[in-house]
């Protein structure tokens, strides 16, 4: 009997202990599980530290802020709005903190959007100033940093208007940026307002082409628009945020040089009170989705559903409310996307103001797998400053992305540095354009590591008077060596790189991994600059024709010229299949067996030249 109860005891014993250790050891992973989603992202409030004492005392909302590299020395500078009456405010980047220097520019507007852009292809960031009641400004550099206003000579408008929001963007693909202007006009009591875009002419001026390309957003109140590729035809289209209760609008690119409002078709035409567009691949699937902030009732994420059921019907569906980024109870501004933790995927740091102190400091969500988790961790507890433009960059270069964020007076500018604790890896890229205009705005950059792809459309002028680095950065989580990355310059041009090293900056240029040759779309036309003269163009009258596409069972591959190769690829990056034929222009092949989703094709034409094309397997 003491036998029988000692072995019950022991059992008994044994099981208690295995439990109790399956206990402990639960709650380890348990107390770690807010360690792993949450802890690592940590931003401390460094403006003052940093020497960087700014203030906007504007009567109206907002001022521009531009993180960009205007020394040329590959640090981000800043450039600052100030009210009507004061010039604007630039602070020089020394690689510790900043320097404030003199003016460069005679500036006095109520400054609102602030971009930096090389509009004369000539090697130097050019400035422009959108001024609230006020004239914008355009400052030519001649070099050194001695700036030239042009504003009148360039062709631009003098009148006196109520401007916000401004961007550039090639979108007629001819190597030259144009620039695309948001007013919000008042005149007999009633709110009236539009966008205005000025064609490049390739000589330093512009063409006003507002009705001609059919984008003008009468009669809707503009806050800011951005150029980006809805539909991933390498035509850069239009966004517009509207404000009050006006409908937002998508504007098509038809290639002929105007423009289509596909909004009702798309189902982005909210009516709400829009402040910002801000444009990114926020699923990593490579199409552009849109993110519009909004008054208390809610922000919007327009999730792009891509071309998969329907080549020509692609519309967007919002899923804020699903992915918890809806800034309920605070009116949202600026917002960005970027990737503050390195883990490949973005998160999102929201620009905002409300009555509740806890409302204020819900700006940064974190990406989980695609759900957003509001974490206000080391500083950002204390960000409940009311506040409405920002801007992304790695001012440092440590390789952690840092936010300069725009608040009204009483309170400063705040610069947010990214602390984050982290092992993972990052690269960042700097364009450099040949034919395509020089800043490579409207490239888009793939990149395909494991199973990890991300895209990125690269812009100018974004989110709500916001101007990011224009080093362009791709977090790489544990990854220790990037497997491809695919450059598509608005000149139609591909570079591809392999096998590219971590923590590290690149100098792309066009043409670049073509030992010099670029490859222009057989649709685009170059107005070619004296500096890119002796440069090996290649016009790309080699096209293929995929048929169906969607496809199902059968992929028909039709080609203008002989080809010796053909490789499918998938999404991942990784070649799934290789065929190889005898110069032959036709072929058909068997996908009966892939996965429904997304691919690639790469033809390789008898004379070496690749083209690329995507499809869909159905």
């Amino acid at each position: 009997m003491r036998l029988t109860n000692f072995k019950l005891s022991k059992h008994f014993s044994v099981s208690i202990y295995c439990i109790c250790q399956f206990l402990v050891t639960v709650a380890f992973f348990l107390l770690l599980l807010p360690t792993f989603s949450y802890a690592q992202i940590a931003f401390e409030e460094v403006a003052l530290a940093k020497n960087v004492q700014h203030a906007n005392q504007a009567i109206s909302i907002g001022g521009g802020v531009s993180v960009y590299d205007f020394t040329g020395d590959g640090l981000d500078d800043l450039t600052l709005a100030t009210n009507k009456g004061r010039m604007l405010g630039f602070y020089v980047n020394n690689g510790t903190s900043f320097d404030k220097i003199d003016p460069l520019v005679d500036n006095r507007e109520e400054a609102k959007q602030i971009l930096w852009a090389d509009y004369d292809n000539d090697g130097d960031p050019d400035l422009f100033v959108a001024g609230y009641w006020g004239h914008n400004r355009l400052y030519r550099n001649d070099g050194d940093l001695k700036m030239t206003e042009v504003t009148a000579d360039a062709g631009l408008p003098m009148e006196v208007h109520a401007a916000y929001g401004a961007c550039w963007g090639d979108y007629n693909r001819d190597g030259w940026l144009d620039l695309l202007c948001n007013f919000r006009n008042y005149d007999s009591g009633s709110t009236r307002g539009g966008n205005r875009l000025f064609k490049n002419n390739a000589n330093g001026t512009f063409t006003e082409v507002t009705e001609f390309a059919k984008m003008g957003n009468d009669d809707r109140l503009p806050f800011q628009s951005t150029f980006f590729d809805y539909n991933n035809d390498q035509w850069p289209d239009i966004h517009t945020a509207n404000d009050k209760l006006t409908f937002n609008t998508l504007y098509e690119n038809i290639r002929n040089g105007t423009f289509f409002d596909v909004s009702e078709l798309t189902k982005t035409n909210a009516r709400m009170n829009s402040m910002c567009s801000n444009t990114a691949d926020v699923n990593n699937d490579g199409w552009t989705d849109i993110y519009v902030t909004n008054t208390p009732v809610g922000s919007k994420l327009l999730m792009n559903e891509g071309a998969y059921s329907d080549p020509l019907a692609i519309t967007f569906q919002d899923v804020a409310e699903e992915l918890g980024v809806t800034y309920l109870g605070g009116t949202g501004w600026g917002s960005n996307f970027f990737d503050a933790d390195n883990d490949g995927d973005l998160d999102l740091y929201v620009s905002g103001n409300g009555i509740d102190p806890i409302i204020k400091g819900v700006h940064f969500y974190e990406n989980i797998d695609l759900q957003y988790f509001e974490i206000i961790k080391e500083g950002f507890e204390k960000d409940t400053t009311p506040s409405f433009t920002n801007a992304i960059a790695d001012f440092n270069l440590d390789g952690r992305l840092d936010i300069m964020v725009q608040n009204n007076a009483p309170f400063d500018f705040n610069l947010w540095e990214n602390n984050t604790p982290t092992n993972n890896h990052w690269i960042k890229l700097k364009l450099e354009g040949v034919l395509s205009n020089r800043d490579g705005i409207g490239a888009k950059i793939e990149s395909y590591v494991g199973d990890l792809y991300q895209s990125k459309f690269t812009h100018c002028g974004y989110g709500f008077l916001g101007q990011n680095s224009a080093l362009h950065h791709i977090g790489m989580a544990q990854n220790e060596m990037l497997d491809s990355l695919i450059i598509t310059w608005s000149s139609g041009h591909i570079d591809r790189f392999y096998q590219m090293g971590v923590d590290q900056i690149y100098t792309i240029k066009e043409g670049m991994s073509t030992n010099g040759s670029i490859n222009v779309a057989n649709d685009v036309r170059i107005i070619a600059r004296p500096m890119t003269t002796s440069i090996d163009i290649i016009t790309a009258d080699f096209e293929i024709v995929l048929s169906p596409n969607p496809a199902h069972n059968q992929l028909f591959i039709n080609a203008e010229k002989e080809f010796s190769k053909v490789e499918v690829i998938d999404m991942v990056g990784q070649k799934i299949a290789e065929v190889f034929l005898q110069n032959d222009s036709k072929l058909s092949l068997d996908i009966s067996t892939y996965p429904a989703g997304s691919y690639l094709l790469k033809v390789l034409s008898s004379e070496g030249i690749w083209q690329v094309q995507k499809w869909v397997k159905m």
